[in-house]
């Protein structure tokens, strides 16, 4: 049994996988002539019973979005096998977010330049994709890729757009995308619990997305966290559908024990004091459920702007022996 796939201009092999997904594998390839390395999507049955519709999107956002922060896709090509579509997109040799925060040595976040490049980079991102109604619907540490340049320089990216749509800022969608984790109580609610049939969505949804993704990067674990996980539902929905504003995060620690709420950043954050300070309230206006309380794209590109104008200074105090 052979291993290799291809297309008229790449070739791929299957034991090489980058990463799986509910609708298909990312493997890494080459280009037959020129032997740049590229990363292969290919797509399983289950996309493919999704109508032509669903299954286009992909394509058609992919070929609209250019921009830095946003894996580049490369060509759309058949497999020459079973003439089904793959997408080539450009190879990101640092891995993915995900795998970064499941390093050991990030158990407690990342050091304050990586988060810095990260917040940027995402930021970035997400100003492009609203700056042409796109939303991505499924923003977690795991779509987000580290490109790394050959002068050591590193970019973050922003990948996967399965579940991306156009849809301006006054338009509502139904149909439901994402990871459990970093859904929108609202969607939790629908998607998880399957409750609140026929409930529609705005754009904004991403943005809670974006603030359970940054605490996590933050802090190198998740803001909402029920005894037992993904086994405890009913609980999650309560912990984030029932906090209060300005609440960030929201822990139990024993079966059906009481829900630690916080509205800081842990002390095992590497941030800096002066870091926490700025990035404590724009985390707050993020993972807020009231509608009437949600920031917009707006206050969130804002917000992401002020943090970055800030400058990193560090005292030394030698009588002390201590740095801050």
């Amino acid at each position: 049994m052979s291993y290799l796939r291809g297309s008229p201009n790449y070739v791929w092999n299957t034991r090489d996988v980058l990463g799986k997904g509910a609708t298909g594998a990312v493997y890494r390839g080459v280009h037959k002539q020129t032997g740049e390395p590229v990363a292969v999507k290919t797509f399983n049955q289950v996309s493919q019973l999704r109508p032509l519709e669903v299954q286009m999107r992909e394509f058609e956002v992919l070929k609209i979005v250019n921009h830095e922060n946003i894996v580049r896709l490369l060509a759309v090509e058949e497999d020459v096998e079973n003439h089904s579509k793959v997408l080539v997109m450009e190879l990101c040799t640092g891995g993915s977010l995900f795998t970064i925060l499941d390093d050991p040595a990030n158990s407690y976040g990342l050091e304050e330049y990586d988060f810095l490049g990260v917040l940027r980079d995402l930021s970035a991102g997400m100003k492009h994709l609203r700056d042409n109604n796109i939303i991505h619907r499924d923003l977690k540490p795991g779509n987000i890729m580290k490109y790394v340049a050959e002068d050591g320089r590193f970019v973050y990216k922003l990948a996967d757009f399965g579940a991306a749509r156009e849809l301006q800022d006054d338009q509502q969608f139904m149909s439901l995308y994402g990871t459990e984790e970093y859904l929108h109580p609202d969607m939790y609610e629908r998607a998880v619990l399957k409750k609140s049939a026929g409930k529609s969505f705005g754009a904004t949804v991403d943005l809670w997305s974006i603030g359970v993704t940054l605490y996590h990067v933050a802090t190198g674990a998740l803001p909402f966290r029920p005894y037992g996980g993904r086994r405890n539902k009913d609980t999650m929905f309560c912990i984030t559908s029932k906090k209060e504003s300005g609440v960030i995060s929201g822990v139990q620690n024993t079966e059906n024990g009481p829900i630690e709420w916080s509205k800081e950043l842990p002390r095992t954050c590497l941030l800096s004091p002066g870091l926490r300070e700025k990035v404590v309230p724009l985390l707050a206006g993020l993972l807020e459920c009231d509608d009437s309380k949600m920031w917009t794209f707006e206050q969130f590109f804002e917000s992401v702007t002020e943090v970055l104008r800030c400058r990193l200074v560090h005292v030394l105090y030698l009588n002390e022996g201590r740095e801050i």
